[in-house]
């Protein structure tokens, strides 16, 4: 066992993995988690790093030098993005967090121990499908980056760790985005013309609770009198505890991640914004309790300049 030089530690998982299993079933699954694994080895690899572990739909990785750790965390996220966006015709789409830190560890038989470790698996839990969240330690270290730039996300305060400043990694050119008022949605719109849709791994995790409970046998024939009022008014709860702006019935039928600008439609209606994806039949519904208006009126307004730009029917 030893102490070494500080290195970058960086965790990368797979979102809305156990949707995606439940949709195509446990073979495709371990197909798609084994190309994950795949891509993530070839990436670090490229950029000089090391791959520690993995632990079903994550990868834990290192590397001596933190640029080059940015680098292949955005470089993963593009080429992740490039693959399984979609999400349209009934496939389900598939994103990653990652999670990424520099600090001193211990290194004992090809493993790391110490805070740092600890800390780049909470940003990594804490980061949305398609961020990369990073600790301040990496953007101390790394100061600018060429063609990349973070953005201050503030005081988080993270599950046994405590209070920390993170911030993201923005490895695609931003034009506008929105946040919901909960931090479990974010939704971008790139200078590439698409609108990308960014979901937190805790909204990921209750949606499937969700899911489960209201697939359940709520009202089955076995169901009698008071055993199934309590399972119905148990599934309308789980329900409710849902934010107004998300239909979990979206995510089941595999809501793409990202979308070309032409295929998005949005409005703004009596304060509350609504956001059709693609070929989803169920648009995305948006009070001014979960989206600002006004930064939600300006989203909408440069999107509709994105669009008609696009169509070349401005003036």
């Amino acid at each position: 066992m030893s102490s070494s030089r500080p290195i970058a530690v960086q965790f990368s998982d797979l979102r809305g993995f156990s949707s995606f299993t439940a949709q195509v079933g446990d073979e495709e699954a371990f197909r798609i988690a084994r190309q994950f694994v795949g891509l993530v080895g070839t990436n670090v690899e490229q950029h000089h790093g090391r791959l520690l572990k993995t632990y079903g739909d994550g990868v834990m990785t290192s590397f001596e030098d933190p640029i080059q750790a940015v680098r292949c965390a955005a470089t993963m996220q593009e080429t992740l993005c490039r693959e399984y966006c979609g999400g349209d015709g009934g496939d389900p789409a598939i994103s990653a967090g990652i999670g990424l830190t520099w600090g001193s560890v211990i290194q004992t038989d090809g493993d790391l121990f110490g805070h740092s470790v600890n800390l780049a698996k909470r940003l990594a839990d804490e980061a949305k499908g398609g961020q990369i969240v990073t600790s301040s330690s990496v953007v101390d270290v790394t100061g600018l980056i060429d063609g990349y730039s973070f953005r201050d996300m503030g005081e988080r305060s993270l599950k046994g760790i405590g209070e920390h400043r993170l911030y993201e990694v923005i490895w695609r050119p931003e034009v506008a985005r929105l946040e919901t008022s909960d931090d479990q949605m974010d939704i971008v719109l790139t200078e590439d013309n698409k609108v990308v849709v960014e979901l937190g791994k805790t909204m990921k995790d209750k949606l499937e609770q969700t899911i489960r409970q209201l697939e359940s046998d709520t009202i089955g024939d076995d169901s009698r009198g008071l055993a199934r009022l309590i399972k119905s008014k148990l599934a309308k709860q789980l329900a409710k505890s849902l934010p107004t702006w998300i239909d979990w019935a979206q995510t089941r039928s595999g809501l793409g991640i990202e979308h070309a600008i032409q295929d998005v439609h949005a409005e703004i209606v009596a304060g509350k914004l609504t956001l059709t994806l693609g070929t989803k039949k169920w648009p995305l519904a948006f009070s001014p309790q979960d989206i600002d208006p006004v930064a939600a009126k300006a989203f909408v307004e440069r999107l509709q300049r994105m669009k008609a730009l696009a169509s070349g029917t401005t003036d």
